[in-house]
């Protein structure tokens, strides 16, 4: 017999003593870290709809509008804050793992492997990069989960109204499109997964399943349609279709021609916890098959479940044999969902980290769902490999051993910690960054105070897009003491836009990640220029990012562009000469963040705007 204390992955008291750790020691940094740069950006182009200007005509975006609608109703009744926003981002991805848990339970996991997959949720979610919080493909997986998980309900008890139930799952669906169109996918695979249990469970199959898809299509449409109406009503369909129709499919190319570094990308997201990709892979493809989902029988002894096809072949001590035909058909229904979630992320959508959160919370939903405790493992690798550097902080030698094994250990590019290394310190091991969890309860603050936290906070320093909180305040008080007001700023690259919410402006170019929008295709950009010189005249400054001016460059050109000038009144150094004919390099520098060192610098704008 196997006791707890010599199998710890079967107790219940380790994984909740996890989780209460990692959510006691992580919430507060969680909760007072800053936004992202997309987070800000929707805050831009939220405070303009909320005044009554217009979504994509004043504010630039490639996307469905939903999330926008769901951030309006946020900031108009908690107001615009980090930490508002990242309090309905908790609750959300609650709301995600207690419908993983239901969806689970039904799929007939144990109580310890419930309580590991939440552990794992915990020490995951909170400590990821800025970049992954209150992202879309999270959002949209609340809605998707609780369609499924009225699906699988509804083929346990189909009761006698399918249409009225199947208008509400597509609704779900429905609300998940608005926030972004991938899910289709998912919706569509599962319907199919699991449309021949279902038609089963009616006196009439194919009048049951009729009813269905009819209930599943006038739900969605109703969602749909609800939107298209609210669109054509607020004058916002000419921009919105403009750029649904030519903006957003140049952006979907890109996704094309990024797939070979992505592929490379895929178990490194979040490790160790993406490495499991490749075993789920595995899983997921046996557990259709022992769904049998051609089948559509229920079970007819509970009591004594027969194995699947899978099972009949597979030793207990690899597969669970007395899962019966309902929970193995749960079992397929998260299987199937993962695999279009995970084929969607890595194929579809371009390579940012966020995109792979919602198929990696899936991945412990339906590991659980068979039992297994995949967190135990990755538990056991953190606190091992954690502990090691941890005692690297005193050793010297073991410090740069563990540096060499890094290094060779995944991609070490210095621009997310969660894409470095396999050897991992746990954020909870960083004495560094743990040391400002007190701060985290002042409620004090001031704006300085909290700009200098958000930059203490932040675990993606070295990036171009990631904005650098105290110098941007820096540029924002110059800019006020030049009276400038709205319109007059064109805040350049991707981060400076933060400067419209610090300053209240409007901005001076409906375009917010402007290099986002410039790369997009040879006809973006000639348009995102031929907009700004439509500017001249109005625009007085614009901030340039020299993070941007470095991105790409070997260690000593990236040191040299980010260096100081090379007198007395030069703020820009001989390093950017490469740069010199593009905007807003061509205008003339009239100041530097950081006492002239700093990653942002201020143009003054003098018609014509010219880019060579």
């Amino acid at each position: 017999m196997c006791r707890y204390w010599s199998c710890p992955w079967r107790s219940l008291g380790l994984p909740r003593a996890v989780a209460v750790v990692a959510l006691l020691g992580g919430l507060p940094l969680f909760l007072r870290m800053p936004l992202w740069c997309d987070l800000t950006l929707y805050d831009v182009v939220v405070r303009n709809l909320l005044r009554g200007g217009l979504h994509y005509r004043d504010t630039f975006d490639t996307n469905l509008p939903g999330f926008v609608w769901l951030l309006s109703a946020i900031r108009s009744v908690f107001g615009f804050g980090a930490f508002a926003l990242r309090c309905v981002d908790l609750l959300v991805v609650t709301g995600i793992v207690v419908l993983l848990d239901r969806l689970a339970r039904r799929g007939g996991a144990t109580a310890a492997a419930r309580w590991w997959a939440i552990a794992g949720v915990c020490l995951l979610y909170p400590f990821a990069v800025e970049m992954v919080h209150c992202q879309r493909d999270t959002w949209m997986a609340l809605p998707a989960l609780a369609a499924v998980l009225l699906r699988v309900r509804r083929v346990g008890s189909p009761g006698r109204r399918p249409f009225a139930a199947a208008v509400t799952e597509g609704a779900l669906w429905g609300v998940a499109v608005w926030i972004k169109p991938h899910v289709v996918l998912m919706a569509v695979g599962v319907w199919a997964f699991s449309a021949r249990r279902l038609a089963a469970a009616y006196p009439k199959p194919w009048a049951g399943l009729a009813a269905d898809l009819l209930g599943n299509l006038a739900g969605g449409l109703a969602v749909g349609l609800a939107g298209l109406a609210y669109l054509f009503a607020s004058g916002t369909w000419p921009y919105f279709w403009e750029v649904m129709t030519v903006w957003a499919p140049e952006y979907a190319g890109l996704a094309g021609r990024e797939l070979d570094w992505r592929l490379e990308q895929e178990c490194h997201w979040f490790p160790p916890w993406s490495l499991w990709t490749v075993p789920t892979l595995v899983l997921a493809l046996i557990t259709l098959l022992d769904a049998a989902p051609w089948g559509g029988q229920p079970d007819t002894d509970p009591d004594d479940p027969k194995p699947g096809p899978i099972g009949r072949l597979l030793p207990g001590l690899l597969w669970d044999l007395r899962a019966g035909p309902n929970a193995r058909f749960v079992r397929g229904t998260l299987a199937a969902l993962w695999l279009l979630w995970a084929f969607q992320s890595l194929y579809i959508q371009r390579g940012f980290n966020y995109v792979h959160m919602p198929e990696t919370l899936i991945m412990l939903g339906l590991w659980a769902s068979h039992r297994w405790c995949l967190p135990f493992v990755v538990f056991v690798w953190l606190a091992l490999t954690s502990t090691l550097w941890v005692l690297a902080d005193t050793h010297p030698g073991l410090r740069a051993s563990l540096l060499t094994l890094a290094e060779h250990d995944g991609r070490s590019d210095g621009d997310d910690p969660d894409k470095e290394r396999y050897l991992v310190r746990h954020p909870l091991a960083d004495l560094d960054r743990m040391r400002h969890w007190p701060e985290c309860f002042r409620w004090d603050l001031s704006d300085p105070e909290r700009y200098a936290l958000w930059d203490r906070l932040k675990r993606i320093q070295d990036h171009e897009a990631s904005p650098g909180w105290v110098e941007l305040a820096e540029v924002a008080a110059f800019l006020r003491s030049k009276q400038v007001r709205d319109g007059e700023l064109i805040a350049w690259h991707d981060s400076p836009h933060v400067l419209y919410l610090m300053m209240d402006l409007r901005p001076g170019l409906r375009y917010l990640h402007v290099n986002t929008a410039i790369m997009i295709s040879p006809r973006a950009h000639s348009q995102v220029l031929d907009e700004l010189y439509r500017t001249a005249g109005t625009a007085r400054y614009a901030v340039s990012d020299l993070g941007w001016a470095a991105l790409g460059q070997k260690p000593e050109v990236k040191a040299a562009v980010l260096g100081p000038g090379p007198g007395p009144g030069e703020l820009l150094g001989p390093a950017l000469d490469r740069h010199r004919r593009t905007f807003p390099f061509n205008q003339k520098a009239v100041f530097r963040s950081g006492n002239g060192r700093g990653r942002y610098v201020v143009h003054e704008l003098v018609p014509p705007l010219g880019d060579g």
